[in-house]
C-alpha cells in the first residue's frame, strides 16, 4: 500500500502515511476534522482533513452519534473531559451533562480545546468539534487559545 500521506504534529510534517493508517488516526481521534493532512501523490497542499473527500464523516469521534434535529438530553451526565494537570498526565473528570460543560465554556472553566469522550465515540475530540456545543462557542474562544 501507498504511504503517500503526511499529518501535522505541532506544525512539523510527520509520515508517509498509508491511506489506511492515516483512517486509523482518525478513527481514534488522533487527527479532527480541521487537523491539516497532505497527500503528497496531489501536490503539495495541507488541507483540513474534513475537506479531501476521502475519510467520511462518521468516521470522525466529532461526527459520530449527532443526527441532526434529533432532541438531544442536556442533562444526561455521560461526557468526559479530558482535564491537563501541570507536570502530569491528564485526568479524566466526569461524567458531565452538555449544559453543564456548556455552562463551563461560559464561564472559561473549560476550554474548546479539552478533549472530550462519551460511550459510543471512538476516540476522543475537541470540544469545538462536537456540534453540541457549537452555540456557546465564541470566535474571541477559538481566536485567543490558537495564538498560545
Amino acid at each position: 500500500m501507498k504511504k503517500t500521506w503526511f499529518r501535522s504534529v505541532q506544525l512539523k510534517p510527520v509520515g508517509p502515511f498509508s491511506l489506511e493508517e492515516m483512517r486509523s488516526f482518525i478513527h481514534r481521534g488522533e487527527v479532527g476534522f480541521l487537523d491539516l493532512i497532505l497527500d503528497e501523490s496531489k501536490g503539495d497542499v495541507w488541507k483540513p482533513a474534513a475537506e479531501w473527500g476521502v475519510f467520511e464523516l462518521k468516521l470522525f469521534p466529532a461526527g459520530q452519534s449527532f443526527i441532526p434535529g434529533m432532541p438531544v438530553d442536556e442533562e444526561l451526565p455521560e461526557w468526559v473531559l479530558l482535564v491537563e494537570q501541570n507536570g502530569s498526565a491528564p485526568l479524566q473528570e466526569g461524567p458531565f451533562s452538555i449544559s453543564a460543560i456548556k455552562a463551563g465554556l461560559k464561564e472559561g472553566r473549560v476550554s474548546p480545546y479539552q478533549h472530550i469522550w462519551k460511550s459510543g465515540l471512538s476516540g476522543w475530540c475537541q470540544v469545538k468539534d462536537r456540534p453540541e456545543f457549537y452555540s456557546v462557542i465564541t470566535s474571541d474562544q477559538l481566536i485567543s487559545l490558537e495564538r498560545l
